[in-house]
């Protein structure tokens, strides 16, 4: 089987996108026609004279593909959007060392798999986020898995999961700091965050088991 294969959608939902006439409404919508043709046709080599052709105008056309992605109304569409994009950001990381736009892609597809942010009540002073034994539409998450707090809170993560679950911050896209030991059925951690930002995390055992933490001053 072709090591292509597996990315035929992609081209083909972004494709239709330009079609559209979507993306043919901003200045740099050229520039995403042609790279995706060009990966359409695994011709590496262009994708890469495309970006470095163009390197003044990619940022922008990298945060043009990510704002599309967000407006998707599928999560297959979605996903080959941000896909895109990040194809489009690495070839440039490569060529300028600027790693700004890949992470921002980065950044915005880790949010875009997560529900809208809540400001919860802490319970006695502290923030819970639970991890809940699987039901039929439940299974490894975080509930809720992205709230907004203020400097100085605490965070405890209580495990009423039948499974273990260990976590870390992803400092690459956001800030470091939470490092979870194993967590066995009805164990608990907390985390007190002294510092603003946001706090991407991830479970390392259940890797669709994602989390966000944003703090405020």
């Amino acid at each position: 089987m072709s090591s292509r294969r597996p990315y035929i959608a992609v081209a083909f939902v972004l494709a239709a996108f330009i079609l559209t006439g979507t993306a043919a409404k901003c200045a740099a919508s050229e520039i995403t026609t042609k790279f995706i043709e060009a990966f359409d046709a695994n011709d590496h080599d262009t994708m890469i004279a495309i970006v470095e052709t163009n390197k003044a105008k990619v940022p922008a056309e990298v945060s043009s593909i990510i704002e599309e992605a967000q407006k998707a109304q599928s999560q297959d569409e979605k996903e080959s959007h941000f896909y895109m994009a990040e194809m489009m950001a690495k070839i440039y990381m490569d060529s300028t060392g600027d790693t700004a736009p890949l992470l921002e892609v980065k950044r915005k597809s880790f949010d875009a798999k997560l529900t809208a942010s809540e400001r919860p009540a802490p319970v006695d002073g502290v923030y819970i986020i639970e991890l809940p034994k699987a039901a039929a539409d439940t299974k490894n998450v975080f509930r809720p898995n992205s709230i907004v707090i203020k400097k100085g809170s605490t965070v405890r993560w209580v495990n009423k999961d039948t499974v273990a679950h260990v976590f870390a911050s992803m400092p690459v896209i956001g800030k470091g700091g939470i490092s979870a030991p194993m967590l066995q059925p009805g164990e608990s951690w907390e985390y007190k965050f002294d510092k603003p930002g946001e706090y991407f995390y991830i479970c390392f055992i259940h890797h669709a088991m994602i989390g966000k933490i944003t703090v405020e001053e």
